[in-house]
């Protein structure tokens, strides 16, 4: 509420700068509340007055964030083909931060689409970016869908051998608190192949623990389909 107040004042001052800023910001609230539809809308907007102020960054980075939505929807093509279309601009501009989230999103988008070896490729190339400019909390992430690629090419030693330092960083370590859900999930599909039926129930119920006290329905829902798997 408060932003759509700031929106409204930056409105009627004519600040299209700060109108921009508070559009996206608008998007990622609604984006973490789950109302994916009013997200994407605000994304758009923030994309439209990013252009009119030339801001290549801000609307570029828009495209992005929408295409996060989308691979959480399933619509991983449509969500490829919008990542490819920014990727040129984050190489030629080389900001790596956000080259490393588009790359990241593209490795997503080919695991869900079951290219495995290219979405290893994408995540590496984008946890090297990401500790190019020293963002090593968001390594964890990354490593985390890299354990996905490894148990969807049935190699589940592979996958264990990332997840069990972090799940053994636990809470010192911010970047793997806010992925919890993910990674005990992982942890659970990797013990399931390897047949321990009893340990991949308790990693999943760890991460639907996780999921509930971070009150990511998101995330739980997909523990909750594992779990029923």
């Amino acid at each position: 509420a408060l932003m759509q107040r700031s929106l409204e004042e930056h409105r009627r001052a004519g600040n299209l700068v700060r109108q921009a800023g508070v559009l996206m910001s608008l998007g990622v609230v609604c984006q973490w509340e789950g109302q994916w539809d009013e997200a994407m809308s605000y994304y758009e907007r923030g994309r439209d007055e990013s252009a009119k102020i030339g801001d290549t960054v801000g609307a570029a980075l828009a495209r992005i964030n929408v295409a996060e939505i989308l691979t959480d929807r399933g619509e991983w093509a449509d969500a490829e083909s919008m990542l490819l279309e920014t990727l040129p601009f984050w190489k030629t501009s080389q900001y790596h931060y956000y080259l490393a989230a588009c790359l990241s999103l593209l490795g997503r988008a080919a695991l869900r689409r079951g290219r495995f070896d290219e979405a290893l490729t994408r995540l590496q190339e984008a946890k090297a970016n990401f500790l190019h400019v020293g963002a090593e909390q968001e390594v964890p992430a990354v490593d985390a869908r890299v354990a996905e690629c490894h148990v969807a090419l049935h190699k589940p030693e592979l996958a264990l051998e990332l997840l069990t330092p972090m799940l053994d960083s636990g809470a010192s370590s911010t970047g793997v608190v806010r992925i919890m859900p993910l990674i005990a999930r992982v942890q659970g599909h990797a013990l399931l192949q390897q047949g321990d039926a009893w340990g991949a129930r308790d990693a999943l119920d760890a991460s639907l623990a996780a999921a509930r006290e971070r009150n990511d329905y998101f995330e739980a829902t997909l523990t909750t389909l594992s779990l029923i798997e």
